[in-house]
């Protein structure tokens, strides 16, 4: 299925035989907000050394709604945002309720990658600074700033990153938030969640606590904490910003990531 052309027909013209939905050959630094209150600057995250692939949407267009999955599952492919390329989805027109439900009916429910609202996330800004007249629109941009790759389209399968991210040396890797066990996962508890001053961490059958380690949503090592070997201890955060972040907790049986809010 061809793409929604929302702009003249010149300019239709222009994209198709350019075959780049974006003109710009670098990248316009930007501020947004995902809908659940988390800020995000793109240069912060390129300066990281990380390539940032971003998805242009809005939650009516079929194509995106037929595209979205394989993004979310390039997302899994490639580490979840804590290795080397980290995905973003840019929407254009919409609030954060109808991204959030975007993402309910159409990648089952959270998608695990920031999603930026047109409205209220500053998605509508960002559209018109990279000038996106066709949605979807999936654009991946390297750590030096340079987009790389204007247009990766079409996109009928994941397999469809993996050849555009291939031609510069991007591959699989694990997420870091997908190394766990269910059994280790139902055996430790992590709350509250939102945290504001402190973490508990508990665990039951008889699961003691070796080490903890905390990663921003980057996969930067915030916290290494070695533990006392009890079944409950609690770990201060109130030095963290407001955000998303990932606990690594090892115990004499294995190691699980728990995901957790700090407000």
């Amino acid at each position: 299925m061809k793409k929604i052309y929302f702009l003249s027909i010149l300019f239709f013209l222009s994209v198709t035989f350019t075959k780049a939905q974006t003109t710009l050959t670098t990248a316009v630094d930007f501020n947004v907000t995902d809908t659940h209150g988390n800020p995000h600057n793109l240069f912060s995250i390129l300066n990281s050394g990380k390539y940032v692939c971003i998805d242009f949407f809005f939650t009516t267009c079929v194509p995106c709604q037929e595209a979205s999955p394989h993004f979310k599952s390039a997302f899994t492919n490639f580490g979840c945002n804590t290795q080397d390329v980290y995905f973003i989805s840019i929407d254009n027109g919409d609030n954060n309720a109808l991204v959030d439900g975007y993402e309910t009916d159409f990648l089952g429910g959270n998608s695990g990658f920031p999603a930026i609202s047109g409205t209220e996330g500053g998605g509508n800004a960002v559209v018109t600074s990279y000038g996106i007249g066709a949605f979807p629109t999936f654009i991946l941009i390297a750590p030096n700033k340079a987009i790389v790759e204007q247009d990766m389209w079409p996109i009928s399968s994941p397999a469809d990153f993996d050849t555009f991210f291939a031609s510069h040396s991007l591959a699989h890797k694990t997420c870091l938030s997908g190394i766990t066990e269910e059994t280790l996962t139902n055996s430790i508890s992590v709350f509250p969640n939102p945290a504001i001053d402190n973490v508990i961490i508990e665990t039951s059958n008889n699961e003691k606590v070796n080490t903890l380690k905390v990663y921003d949503v980057l996969g930067k090592l915030l916290i290494n904490k070695k533990a006392d070997g009890s079944e409950r201890m609690e770990l201060k955060v109130s030095q963290l910003d407001k955000g998303i972040y990932y606990m690594e907790i090892t115990t004499q049986t294995g190691m699980v990531i728990k995901k957790f809010n700090k407000q």
